[in-house]
């Protein structure tokens, strides 16, 4: 009887430090870092320096995913049914069922856009923010919420965000400002407008960095209809600064609430 309980505590010790990993590292401990190909890596034997966890096999772009292009198997590979595999620069996990590969699921959340603004000046302390559309997920640009997808990236549509669904949403701008020195002796801010109708004006002091670049951070709710657009617009204080650009390292970004 003592020997049977003797090997059923040496099952569970060897079951709580057991490693599962399909790796060429000798030590994955040691060596493993973000380049190596590993499927998985389970530990339990060290919570601060072993990796825990499961990592899929990762690739930069949609084009270095296999059987892709001219290489897409004829008929399903039923061997390969379900293999997973991480895109860096989409941020998405993509699954092939044999024949094409479909997105499983995607690392962002669902409900927050982030823009970057172009830089843009003014000499009459207001002016509308252009908001570019460019998709740049490693840096956490991207647009779940599609307010700038399929939009013209020219005229007055450069500025507005396209409402998709109904609903309420808090917009926050993060303003990077840069002028002469000496200039900035008044408060910045911002008004929002809804299909051209301004609905809500910020202003607050600027942190001031060095006399020339000012920076406000502002958040605005509002509820919006689909079909409706917003645009944003950098203003003065009256009888404040009207000299003065923002420039391209200000962001808006914009999460649906409810």
């Amino acid at each position: 009887m003592k020997k049977y309980i003797v090997c059923l505590s040496l099952l569970v010790l060897n079951i709580y430090n057991a490693q599962v990993n399909f790796t060429s590292i000798p030590n994955p401990d040691s060596n493993a870092n973000g380049n190596d190909q590993v499927m998985m890596y389970i530990t339990n034997t060290s919570e601060s320096t072993g990796i825990k966890g499961f990592g899929l096999p990762a690739v930069e772009t949609d084009t270095d995913l296999p059987y892709t292009g001219g290489n897409a198997p004829v008929t399903r590979i039923e061997e390969l049914r379900g293999m997973l595999l991480f895109v860096k620069s989409t941020g998405q996990a993509m699954v092939f069922d044999g024949l094409v590969w479909s997105k499983a699921f995607e690392v962002e959340s669902d409900n927050i856009s982030r823009f970057q603004l172009n830089t843009v000046s003014t000499t009459s302390g207001a002016v509308l923010l252009p908001i570019n559309s460019l998709i740049d997920k490693p840096n956490f640009l991207a647009d779940p919420l599609r307010l700038k997808t399929n939009v013209p990236t020219s005229g007055a549509n450069l500025n507005r965000l396209y409402i998709r669904q109904t609903g309420l949403y808090r917009i926050n701008l993060n303003l990077n400002f840069t002028g002469p020195a000496g200039s900035f002796s008044n408060r910045l801010g911002a008004s929002l407008y809804v299909n051209d109708v301004k609905r809500f004006q910020l202003l607050e002091s600027t942190v001031n960095y060095d006399g020339t670049n000012r920076k406000i951070n502002l958040d605005f709710s509002v509820y919006a209809v689909q079909g409706q657009y917003i645009t944003l617009e950098a203003i003065s204080e009256i009888g404040g600064t009207t000299s003065y650009s923002v420039t391209n390292t200000s962001y808006v970004t914009v999460e649906k609430v409810l």
